[in-house]
């Protein structure tokens, strides 16, 4: 008969834990006619780190013993457990012997006591009980100077249940041969099996790496209704990956199109070369003036750049991140990051409010605020009036990362609202905000406006005179 520990079901973490497998050519798979189940080797990049070491379960068949024993496909097996029953001192004898062979310990369990375990310092030292009766087996003697008689659990007379041995799977090697050992001695079997939380970390994170747009909706997925936190923020840094990375789509169309790993450096637009070069897609040599697709990520990402621009930008991601900026939707400040990122990169005016919402609320954290300033600068004109409302409205940080913000978008309307507001701030740290916004824009009327602050504060040695005077000394025709 076979039992098993109860673990969750994780058929979507077999399908982001197999496509990295097989994206690192793990191929050893070993089928237990047994269990009826295959088993995995556990890939050498991932074996021993986390703490895991076993096999991983990859297939059960239906109604099966392994299914019946509760094992489930994704679990890491790391431990294969034995329990041998106790009828005559000839089970016992045997027993004692297979369970101490290869770790030198082993569980006894003695009726109405707590399981003890038994180790002896190496191969062939005696563990100390002699037993006897048939049915039902007693320990009839303990040896002084054994491990049996330093226990003060162990008493003459104990009934013996069974004894337990745990085996610890390091590979799949380990996994046959006691699997075989096992069943050639008819034992009863439990499975320790290990949460993979480090691996499904990695699992997840290389799905944002590989830029295939079959991973974004496995990834919302994890994202809308994983319960494992750590899964939901590596998920959410694997969407803002994959969104940046679609972005990319037009220069490595161009390296499509000429169907070659390396072009000019000079012909492709730079700031696109450089968030490449930063994602490490492809490498920039400024000497040579080229640009080449890096192995085996850059060549393969060549392929994909256009069916990834496709998926992001069929609305879901954007809906998803506007959802999950705000706190009272998404608690966990990264994933709300995360989300603010790809609506900064994907640029959507459906954002506008969710964004300026976030900017709003003074329970935020300052940077948090400060990001969502940033995706409506980013949207550009169409955010200019909701910052303005911003401006007039909020607390003194969203002024400030709002003037800020309509700085860096520009234009007639916003340059006006930023002069007139730069002559009724009283706010010292306002002011030099809104002194900043006024110089990017940098057109005539700007500087003039500027020139006239400067002459106002002529005789104050604040910090804002300091800094119109820095301002000027910056522009190589200051007005006079």
């Amino acid at each position: 008969m076979l039992k098993g520990m109860k673990m969750q079901k994780k058929l979507l973490f077999l399908f982001l834990y197999l496509i990295v497998v097989c994206s690192l050519g793990c191929d050893n798979t070993y089928y237990d006619e047994h269990l009826e189940m295959e088993v995995k080797q556990l890939d050498s990049d991932l074996n021993n780190r986390w703490s895991t070491s076993g096999v991983v379960v990859s297939s059960i068949t239906a109604n099966g013993p392994a299914e019946k024993a509760d094992l489930a496909t994704g679990e890491l097996i790391s431990y294969v457990i034995g329990e041998y029953p106790i009828h005559s001192s000839g089970d016992f004898s045997s027993a004692v012997k297979k369970a101490m062979a290869d770790d030198n310990n082993m569980l006894l369990y003695l009726k109405d006591k707590q399981p003890l375990r038994i180790a002896t310092r190496k191969s062939g030292d005696k563990v100390g009980i002699e037993v006897e009766g048939s049915g039902t087996v007693r320990i009839k003697n303990i040896i002084h100077g054994t491990p049996a008689s330093n226990s003060d659990n162990i008493l003459i007379g104990d009934v013996v249940e069974k004894i337990v041995d745990e085996r610890k799977i390091q590979g799949l090697d380990d996994y046959k041969k006691t699997i075989n050992e096992f069943a050639k001695a008819n034992a009863t079997l439990t499975f320790r099996t290990t949460e993979l939380i480090g691996v499904k970390i990695a699992a997840v994170t290389a799905l944002g790496n590989l830029g295939d747009a079959r991973a974004v909706d496995a990834l919302i997925d994890i994202l809308k209704n994983n319960r494992e936190l750590a899964l939901r923020k590596a998920a959410a840094r694997s969407l803002d990956r994959l969104v940046a990375l679609s972005r990319l789509n037009s220069l490595f169309q161009q390296y499509q199109q000429e169907n070659v790993n390396q072009l000019p450096a000079d012909t492709l637009d730079r700031s696109q070369l450089e968030s490449a070069e930063i994602l490490g897609l492809l490498l920039v040599d400024p000497t040579a003036n080229t640009a080449t697709l890096e192995a085996p990520f850059g060549i393969q990402f060549q392929h994909r750049s256009e069916a990834l621009n496709q998926k992001v930008n069929e609305g879901q991601l954007v809906d998803l991140a506007e959802q999950y900026i705000q706190k009272d939707i998404e608690p966990d400040q990264e994933i709300r990051r995360a989300c603010l990122s790809i609506l900064g990169v994907l640029r959507p005016t459906s954002a506008i409010d969710s964004l300026a919402k976030v900017l709003r609320d003074q329970d935020e954290i300052p940077g948090i605020r400060f990001q969502a300033g940033l995706g409506l600068s980013r949207i550009g004109e169409p955010a200019a009036n909701a910052l303005i409302d911003v401006f007039n409205e909020a607390d003194a940080t969203a002024k400030d990362i709002a003037a800020s913000a309509l700085g860096n978008i520009g234009g007639t309307v916003t340059r006006d609202f930023l002069i007139n507001a730069l002559d009724t701030t009283d706010d010292p740290a306002i002011q030099l905000t809104l002194v900043d916004a006024i110089a990017k824009i940098g057109d005539e009327s700007s500087l003039s406006a500027l020139d006239r602050q400067r002459q106002r504060f002529q005789e104050d040695d604040s910090a804002i005179r300091i800094f119109l005077d820095e301002v000027f000394s910056s522009i190589t025709a200051p007005l006079e």
